[in-house]
């Protein structure tokens, strides 16, 4: 029969809903009922179990709990808060909280959810119900928020929050009571109707308060006639205003017209889309053991702590219905009804159409239970061995949703979730009315259970994946925004303090100012040192070109004033070593006249009274290493001994090399204090040639006074060697020193005071140690008569001594210079 398109019922299609008039659904099948096992018995008490475990995680969501391991609880205390749309779990017995852990949920999928576990201690003492305020008195909000408080979900088998179907109704055509209870073996509602009629019909007033529908219609089947005349007589004893909305709507038996969908087709003749709910057609449906739990909560107080449960098949002595708390084992039950386990063949949950079997009966009894099943093998034998599907079609016929069973079966075979979901899988209602005709004996609905499974964890995966994306995108954000506030806050702090050291600074940056100076600075001297120098360059290397031509013909004059006893016969050693020593000296004489006339003529000009006097003091000094050479000189006896001319000689190298140092030390400030301000690079240059020339000269003179014996000459050799290298090294340093200094201009020069200084601590040092050794050289004398390894001994510590001396007198110029650069 087709169906009206969606839209909200009009006042002709309720006149015609009210009048009686009935539709129907595609398919729907006629199993046998077997419902004559239980529904003649009167609902009993199930009793109290020795433990209790209420499951408080619904769909992966957990709320607050208000009890820990340990507390004592009472019947009817709330366990969890109100979370989100979840209700609240409530004590169904008085005990103490024994333990809080996962356990296996009464579900197809066998999860273990978080449950408390409850020890009763069979009191079974209930907390004091307060009764609510009159319900009609009262608007429909905090009454559908009692319904949660109280824990009320859907009855039928689905669970679903019996306040949310309350909150999301507006405009409500139609409240349908739902007392079909299609499936086979299953009377718990049957049972209801006929000892809690009146309950019902009050549950019914409350809803009708709340929602305040045109039209409300009880729909039954037609083969529970004590249920229907129970319902009857209680309509008859209900307030004339129910009455007027009130009707009974007797539906055939045809399973499965219990289902929310095919009810709605059958009483309004039009189907509900795909992913909708009934609200959107303006229709509310509940179940009737919905319906008694809210009367129970509204008017009496009490919040949903037990259920009624059908016990039936063929393994029971006992079968009939019981009013079980929620929470109690399956195998207390079992127990209490007298299962004969020698009969039992499997353990289903539900009917045998829409139920599920389970492994163990530890399992607790929820909200959702309804019925169960122990039937025999003989009342439910095992169904034959599957077989390939023949395209027979008839699962087709009977599927009550308008789908195509064939091809969900190949589609969830292959797991192709997209051709699933073209063949609107999720309408399918697993009913299992196709499983029961498939002549090849398929369990479709299970295979159709595992692919909505499989679809339910892809978009879950792809759910976390969406949400875990949309996290790191914000994260990312923040992170970039955080960047940029803190880049902000440094620059307005540089700001700040930028201001603040103008102000305090007469409007001035300093750092700004220092940078740039310091930036200018290296700029010139990069400058300074990358341009060609102009003619003070020049001119500067004419005079050092000139310089060491002077040096070059002061050499040739020294060599020139060689004695002619050069050329002696060999039998006269010991006069040939002091023509030698005196031609050392007359050279010295001459490269120093040299030097003195190497000097500008403009240095008388620019020299004052200090720079006289610095020249006096260096005169001084060159005489007294003279007197020091001539007193030296008389002491060596022609007559001594071979060992004794080896010393003298020794000690006149070693005076020989005092002259040089001291020599040194007054060219290098007597030449720096002579610079005119036109030629200073130039002055300094010559003083610097001057100086390497009489270094050269010492050190001829110094070779040609070393005696010839080879014994002793060797140590000595080496010796002077080594000194020789020293002021080799000394002298390149600071010819390097002064390079660096001449690239330095702009800087003030306080070389002369320094020099100056240093030279009067020079002058100092070498008179002390000219006392020290007259005073050596008179011991020796005294001591003459010393073996030779004695004399040898104390001329190499005193060589020693003095190469310490010369170090540490090095060292000390090379750091005053040092630190008049810094």
């Amino acid at each position: 029969m087709t169906t009206q398109p969606i839209n909200l019922l009009s006042d002709d299609q309720l006149a015609q809903i009210s009048s009686g008039k009935q539709w129907s659904f595609h398919g729907g099948i006629h199993p046998e009922e077997n419902k004559q096992q239980s529904s003649h018995i009167a609902i009993t008490d199930a009793g109290i179990p020795p433990y209790l475990v209420i499951s408080i995680e619904h769909k992966g969501y957990i709320p607050e709990l208000l009890v820990k391991v340990g507390d004592p609880v009472l019947k009817g205390q709330p366990l969890s808060k109100v979370y989100g749309a979840m209700v609240v779990q409530h004590a169904s017995s008085s005990g103490v909280v024994y333990a809080i852990e996962k356990r296996t949920d009464l579900h197809p999928s066998g999860l273990a959810v978080l449950s408390i576990v409850i020890k009763t201690d069979g009191l079974d003492e209930s907390i004091a119900y307060k009764k609510p305020q009159d319900y009609q008195t009262q608007p429909a909000a905090p009454l559908i928020d009692l319904m949660q408080q109280s824990g009320i979900v859907g009855m039928g088998g689905a669970g679903f929050p019996g306040h949310l179907k309350l909150s999301n109704a507006h405009n409500v055509k139609l409240l349908i009571i739902n007392a079909i209870e299609c499936e086979p073996y299953i009377t718990a509602d049957d049972r209801l109707m006929q000892e809690h009629a009146d309950d019902i019909i009050s549950g019914i007033e409350v809803l009708a308060h709340i929602l305040q529908p045109t039209l409300i219609v009880f729909a039954i089947e037609d083969n529970k006639a004590q249920a229907i005349a129970a319902i009857n007589i209680a309509i008859k004893q209900a307030p004339a205003s129910l009455q007027e909305k009130l009707s009974v709507s007797i539906i055939p038996t045809r399973y499965p017209s219990g289902g929310e969908k095919q009810l709605i087709e059958m009483i309004t003749g039009q189907q509900i889309p795909l992913g909708k709910h009934p609200t959107a057609l303006g229709i509310v449906m509940h179940n009737v053991g919905t319906v008694f739990a809210v009367k129970e909560a509204i008017i009496d107080g009490k919040p949903l702590i037990s259920r009624i449960v059908t016990l039936t098949g063929g393994a029971f002595k006992n079968k009939g219905n019981a009013s079980v708390r929620i929470g109690t084992p399956i195998q207390y039950l079992l127990e209490q009804h007298g299962m004969e386990e020698k009969h039992v063949q499997k353990l289903l949950i539900g009917g045998p159409m829409m139920g599920f079997t389970i492994t163990h009966t530890d399992i607790p009894v929820s909200k959702t239970c309804n019925c169960i099943l122990v039937p025999t093998p003989k009342e439910m034998p095992e169904p034959p061995a599957e077989m390939p599907c023949i395209r027979c079609g008839e699962c087709s016929d009977v599927c009550p949703a308008v789908l195509l069973p064939q091809q969900l079966l190949w589609y969830s075979k292959s797991q192709d979730h997209e051709k699933l979901d073209e063949y609107n899988l999720p309408s399918c209602i697993e009913c299992g009315a196709c499983a029961f005709v498939c002549p090849s004996n398929i369990p479709l609905v299970e295979y159709y259970r595992v692919a909505k499974a499989e679809i339910r964890n892809a978009q879950q995966e792809a759910q976390k994946a969406e949400t875990a994306r949309i996290r790191h995108e914000n994260r990312a954000a923040r992170l970039e925004q955080a960047k940029l506030e803190r880049q902000a806050k440094h620059q307005a702090a540089a700001e700040k303090r930028k201001q603040q050291s103008k102000e305090k600074n007469g409007g001035q940056d300093l750092i700004t100012a220092a940078l740039e100076r310091a930036k200018a600075k290296k700029q010139r001297l990069a400058d300074s040192a990358q341009e060609p120098e102009s003619e003070p360059a020049d001119n500067k290397k004419d005079a050092v070109a000139a310089a060491i031509a002077r040096a070059k013909a002061k050499k040739q004059a020294a060599a020139q004033t060689t004695p002619a006893t050069e050329g002696e016969s060999e039998s006269k050693p010991a006069d040939n070593k002091k023509d030698a020593v005196a031609a050392a000296i007359a050279r010295a004489k001459a490269k120093k006249q040299a030097a003195a006339q190497a000097t500008p003529a403009t240095e008388s000009e620019n020299e004052s009274k200090p720079v006289d006097n610095k020249k006096d003091a260096v005169a001084a000094a060159i005489a007294r290493a003279k007197a020091k050479k001539q007193a030296a000189a008389p002491t060596t006896p022609e007559t001594e001994a071979e060992s004794e001319p080896a010393d003298n000689k020794k000690d006149a190298v070693a005076a020989a090399i005092k002259r040089a140092k001291a020599k040194k030390l007054a060219a290098a400030p007597a030449t720096q204090e002579t610079e005119g301000e036109s030629e200073p690079a130039d002055n300094k240059k010559d003083a610097v040639a001057a100086a390497i020339a009489r270094a050269k000269a010492k050190k001829q003179a110094a070779e040609q006074a070393t005696p010839e014996t080879e014994a002793e000459s060797e140590p000595a050799d080496n010796k002077k060697d080594a000194v020789a290298a020293a002021i080799a090294r000394a002298k390149a340093k600071k010819q390097a020193a002064q390079t660096v200094q001449q690239t330095s201009d702009q800087l003030p020069d306080n070389s002369e005071a320094i020099q100056a200084r240093t030279l009067r601590k020079e002058q100092v040092r070498l008179h002390k140690q000219e006392q020290q050794q007259n005073v050596i050289d008179s011991h020796k004398d005294t001591q003459s008569t010393t073996p030779q390894k004695t004399a040898n001994e104390k001329s190499s510590l005193q060589s020693d001594n003095r190469k310490a001396k010369i170090a540490a007198v090095i060292a000390k110029a090379k750091a005053q210079k040092t630190a008049h650069k810094d």
